[in-house]
């Protein structure tokens, strides 16, 4: 893409069949998701796959944020400004309070961390757990205890609860300490309250999710229930506190993911 002239890129930003904003609020799994057709940064990642092989997200993003600016750029100097100047009258700005920096503190933040710090904890104890369990569905096969397609449906439940778990850990973490910049921001738009609030909503999700996963290794793994009632206990009380300080992010539609 980094060979398109900035307005051939606005017309790429431009296809009707995105849905304005939708990434900014989704949790980035796009094996799982129903709506890449319409992300255009789905797109940016699947072109750069095709132009240059296996593109990342954040490769994604930063090109979009370079497009953009290249875009910006071109709108300001056709205005007959200078970027320089723009960029001088910014410096000049007295220096404020780094939202991002403040958020960092915040209980909320704190707390996902805690989760992110438990289940490090949990994986490093209890290594070696999942195989015992293999062992343990062998052994019950070899008696007849169970079926092998019982046995198949119980082993593709934890697995699948495990990438969840894995894939929410950070990204819980990541999101509301995004969020939680709402607190911190002098002078927010209506626009950019409601982007913190949709962070706050994928957060929930995320934890809505994770709770859900965590559940069912409960089940499966019930001498490990006291580790894993800790670890839902901490996910409590953070999701009750978010949905607390954050009290317009359940009701928040998230652009095509919501609809």
């Amino acid at each position: 893409m980094s060979n398109q002239m900035p307005k051939d890129f606005l017309n790429f930003l431009n296809n009707p069949d995105f849905i304005d904003g939708i990434y900014n609020y989704c949790d980035s799994w796009c094996e799982r998701c129903a709506f890449t057709g319409k992300c255009m940064n789905f797109a940016m990642r699947k072109y750069k796959e095709d132009q240059n092989g296996e593109a990342s997200i954040e490769d994604s993003l930063t090109e979009v944020f370079q497009q953009t600016t290249d875009l910006i750029k071109q709108l300001i100097e056709d205005k007959g400004m200078s970027w320089e100047d723009v960029l001088s009258q910014a410096d000049s700005e007295p220096p404020t309070v780094d939202p991002h920096k403040e958020a960092d503190k915040h209980q909320n933040v704190k707390a996902a961390r805690e989760y992110t710090n438990l289940y490090g904890s949990f994986l490093k104890k209890e290594q070696g757990f999942m195989k015992s369990k293999a062992v343990e569905f062998q052994n019950d096969l070899n008696k007849g205890v169970i079926s092998v397609e019982e046995a198949e449906v119980a082993l593709s439940q934890i697995e699948d609860a495990f990438e969840v778990i894995n894939w929410y850990q950070s990204l819980i973490y990541i999101k509301i300490r995004n969020a939680c910049q709402l607190f911190f921001e002098q002078n927010l738009s209506d626009f950019m309250i409601d982007y913190y609030t949709g962070k706050a909503k994928l957060t929930l999700i995320s934890i809505d999710k994770s709770i859900a996963a965590w559940l069912v290794l409960q089940v499966h793994f019930p001498e490990k229930v006291n580790k894993v009632t800790e670890i839902l206990f901490q996910l409590e009380k953070l999701r009750a506190q978010i949905e607390k300080d954050f009290p317009d992010a359940r009701k928040f539609v998230r652009p095509g993911l919501d609809k």
